[in-house]
């Protein structure tokens, strides 16, 4: 069913990119960095030809780059996030500048700006010729777009985002360990509440039909001392009411306010560096829970939303997985991780179908940090730390 071609790679150098997402249409791409710059891309019908690559002896075809059309300003800091909401057409981002801002993709252009997108390519250029022209040279044009409202509640780092599936509602996790349920269309919180004070909250999504909330609370520690207890909860979105503690449901000795290096090995295994990567599947059954951070597994959790029981592990990332969606239909998982692959995996039995990218030095050059589906399926955007955002085509010619 899948034959993945790799379409674009779109140069994004600099600091890393750490969020990706189609906006209305498998042609039009966002993307943010670390230090907050966000562009949109539009992508031709027909792609550019092949290109050749520089350097080496074996030269191959690379897929051919698309400068962005537009650059987004509102962001100073990381963007941990984008979602596009097709109701509204808006593009919503939140970031460790503490906020989330929405985005009308039909909104006018307030200026334009000169970027430069090639940074790390230009000083390897600089390197070998020692022309200072190599630097100084212009970017490309882009218009300027500002946002049209922004969500500023939170008082640290924003590290995870998520929607129901009508975009009514808004989750959101920080630094402090607190998190958000928002109303989309007032911009005010609907229920909030707090994890161990300790912890940072990793991940947190809403159901479809934006019920329930899953969220995953931890913080990485160098010694085994102080270890506060991860968190892998069910609650109510509405009033943030626990409905299920998935990690006791596993784990029944396991005692949540204990921070003792025995309590800590319970969980460890199963948590590895945070469980960064969660979705609930489109019929709210099942929850993919991915395991990240340095591990050697980097396995996604698959349990039942009700009980709490793991159903399956899945997939598979060496140094940690980094995102994960299902598809619409519930029958596939998308996972990525540092091993700079995304795999793509049966729900029903865990078979894996394709590997998009291969490990370190392939396609992706170093790890994936993010992954979107565009809304009809056909493609899926990576961003990679490399600095690249990755477009492929997952079916068809």
């Amino acid at each position: 069913m899948f034959t993945p071609k790799l379409k674009y790679e779109l140069t994004f150098e600099g600091s890393w990119p750490t969020a990706v997402t189609f906006l209305d249409s498998s042609r039009r791409v966002a993307a943010g960095n670390q230090e907050g710059l966000l562009y949109q891309w539009e992508l031709p019908e027909t792609p550019p030809e092949m290109v050749a690559e520089t350097g080496g002896r074996d030269k191959k075809a690379a897929a051919p780059n698309v400068a962005p059309v537009r650059r987004l300003d509102g962001h100073n800091n990381a963007i941990s996030r984008l979602m596009f909401d097709t109701h509204r057409r808006q593009l919503i981002s939140s970031s460790f500048d503490r906020t989330i801002k929405f985005w009308s993709i039909d909104a006018a252009s307030t200026g334009t700006a000169q970027v430069v997108l090639d940074l790390q390519t230009r000083r390897e250029q600089f390197k070998r010729t020692k022309k200072e022209e190599v630097l100084s040279a212009p970017g490309v044009e882009v218009a300027t777009c500002s946002f049209s409202r922004s969500l500023d509640l939170h008082q640290d780092w924003i590290h995870t985002l998520g929607a129901s599936g009508d975009f009514s509602k808004l989750i959101s996790g920080d630094a402090s360990s607190e998190v958000f349920v928002w109303d989309i269309e007032r911009g005010e919180p609907l229920a909030k509440w707090k994890g161990h004070p300790w912890n940072w909250i990793v991940g947190a999504r809403l159901s479809h039909d934006g019920s329930l909330a899953v969220v995953s609370e931890f913080r990485y520690k160098r010694d085994d001392f102080d270890i506060p207890t991860a968190g892998f909860r069910v609650f109510s979105a509405s009033d943030g009411a626990e409905k299920l503690d998935i990690l006791k449901v596993q784990f029944p000795k396991l005692q949540a306010e204990d921070t003792s290096y025995g309590n800590g090995q319970i969980w460890k295994k199963f948590v590895a560096d945070g469980l960064v990567a969660l979705a609930f599947s489109p019929d709210g059954k099942l929850i993919a829970a991915g395991q990240g951070g340095e591990t050697d597994t980097g396995k996604a959790h698959l349990v039942e939303t009700e009980s709490g029981k793991l159903v399956r592990d899945v997939s598979g990332h060496q140094y940690g997985m980094t995102d994960l969606c299902f598809s619409r239909d519930g029958k596939f998982l998308f996972t990525a991780g540092r091993d700079t692959c995304i795999r793509v995996v049966q729900v029903e039995d865990g078979k894996e179908l394709a590997v998009l990218g291969s490990p370190r030095g392939g396609q992706f050059k170093d790890w994936i940090s993010a992954i979107s589906l565009s809304p009809d399926e056909s493609h899926l955007a990576a961003a990679d730390i490399a600095g690249h955002i990755a477009v492929w085509q997952l079916q068809g010619s």
